[in-house]
């Protein structure tokens, strides 16, 4: 499935293994690389490609939870998979080897996949998750968070002002972080609740103070 900067293309599965890629997460997964082509034209490669496959990860998840409010999930393809085995997890991304610290465990640090613009979209898929729901835990660092979640959809409000008014097409994770703190403080303001979570979730993630 993919966006190839004029159409969509699904494809059809391999009548075993994959069913035909429209499952709703994956096709609004798909329509967010368009949006992200349309506004901040994110790099499809390294940690730039990484944001590009987050958001569209995040949107995604966004839309199907939009869609069907009562059947939603936070794991990325199960429904085209026959086994119902996801390609990703935002909840718990090493559950398919994906990183879920900045430069930790399982970060892609060559070359493969455009220098791993699946796997390392692990790091602000994981940073939204907990932005929305909030966890305690000890990250790859070694390093103790404790976020509160402020909802799913004043993460995804933030998410989008990043996307559309503050990255550039070679921003990094620490740009986006900049950018995901400043966006929050337009939407809630200097001194909220959000804007304190919105560094949380990326200090746990390994990205900033």
């Amino acid at each position: 499935a993919f966006w190839d900067g004029t159409r969509m293309t699904y494809g059809d599965g391999d009548g075993s293994s994959y069913l035909p890629f429209v499952a709703i997460d994956v096709c609004g997964h798909e329509i967010t690389h368009a949006v992200t082509e349309k506004t901040c034209n994110l790099t499809y490669q390294n940690e730039s490609g990484a944001l590009n496959e987050a958001f569209s990860d995040i949107f995604g998840t966004a839309i199907e939870r939009y869609a069907r409010p009562a059947n939603w999930d936070w794991l990325i393809g199960k429904d085209i998979s026959s086994s119902g085995t996801p390609m990703r997890s935002m909840s718990s991304p090493k559950d398919y080897s994906n990183p879920d610290t900045y430069l930790g465990t399982l970060w892609e640090a060559g070359t493969t996949d455009n220098g791993g613009v699946h796997t390392n979209s692990g790091v602000a898929n994981y940073w939204f998750y907990l932005l929305s729901v909030g966890d305690t835990g000890t990250n790859d660092n070694n390093v103790v968070y404790n976020v509160t979640g402020i909802g799913f959809d004043k993460a995804a409000a933030i998410a989008y002002r990043i996307l559309s008014y503050y990255l550039i097409n070679s921003s990094d994770y620490y740009a986006a972080r900049e950018a995901s703190i400043q966006a929050a403080e337009d939407l809630y303001g200097a001194c909220s609740d959000e804007l304190k979570q919105t560094a949380n979730a990326w200090y746990a993630v390994g990205v900033g103070q």
